[in-house]
């Protein structure tokens, strides 16, 4: 039996590796160090491999996105866990919902005023406290064009704020307001965002009392997409395994 120390992330790559389309990576985040490379990440090949540990019970946090798979591995294996969803994962939602008001702003706008929405995106998605005079002074052009656009600006600073919190408490009192927010705009297009919050708002709010992330655990992502996009792919498992291992040794 090993132990499993406290700081390790699974994360799941496509890889296309060997017979199985993704693959799991586990990291130590703290040291910045590939812990070990599995070649499928289904359920019964991970649970298969978590049983080896013997001190799952000292796990304290387990860090996911929003998948049931992983969510049920956490609380079957991992019980004094606590489980939390990556800020990273929650923040897309909301630039998807701003990205789709935008988009369809533009869509049905006149030729003569879609002038005003060049580097729309950039500066829309930016916190606003980031943008320069001239940006804001579009920004505000923009936002002049559609009351939709502008209430889905609004809400899209109001989340930034949340996710800006210092602990759990205020993480709470900002979501709940942001909701209410939502709800209330009634724009269809933040209806994901809030079935979202509905599942899994226990686990977003664990991270604002988690001292950890899985930055360095997307990182390693981005960097094995790399490798094997240099490549041309892998077929072969442990090639790729080791390509991996020798690139972040």
């Amino acid at each position: 039996m090993r132990n499993l120390l406290q700081k390790k992330y699974i994360f799941t790559l496509k890889g296309n590796a060997g017979s199985e389309k993704f693959q799991a990576i586990l990291t130590n985040p703290k040291n910045h160090k590939i812990f070990d490379i599995l070649p499928s990440r289904t359920q019964y090949k991970l649970k298969d491999y978590l049983l080896e540990f013997q001190n799952r019970k000292d796990v304290r946090y387990f860090i996911m996105d929003m998948n049931y798979v992983y969510r049920d591995i956490a609380e079957t294996y991992f019980p004094n866990a606590n489980i939390v969803i990556d800020r990273f994962h929650v923040i897309r939602y909301i630039t998807w919902a701003l990205e789709n008001v935008r988009k369809r702003i533009q869509k049905d706008m006149h030729p003569s005023k879609r002038k005003y929405f060049k580097r729309s995106r950039r500066i829309l998605l930016s916190h606003y406290w980031k943008l320069n005079d001239e940006s804001k002074q579009a920004l505000e052009v923009m936002l002049m064009q559609s009351n939709d656009l502008a209430v889905a600006y609004y809400l899209k600073e109001q989340f930034y704020d949340f996710m800006e919190s210092k602990n759990r408490d205020e993480a709470y009192r900002k979501l709940r307001k942001f909701i209410l927010s939502a709800q209330a705009s009634e724009l269809e297009e933040f209806n994901a965002t809030l079935t979202m919050l509905s599942n899994w708002a226990k686990y977003i709010l664990n991270a604002f009392d988690c001292p950890y992330s899985n930055g360095f655990t997307e990182g390693t992502n981005n960097k094995i997409k790399v490798i094997k996009r240099n490549a041309y792919g892998y077929r072969n498992f442990e090639n790729f395994r080791n390509r991996i291992l020798m690139t972040s040794a």
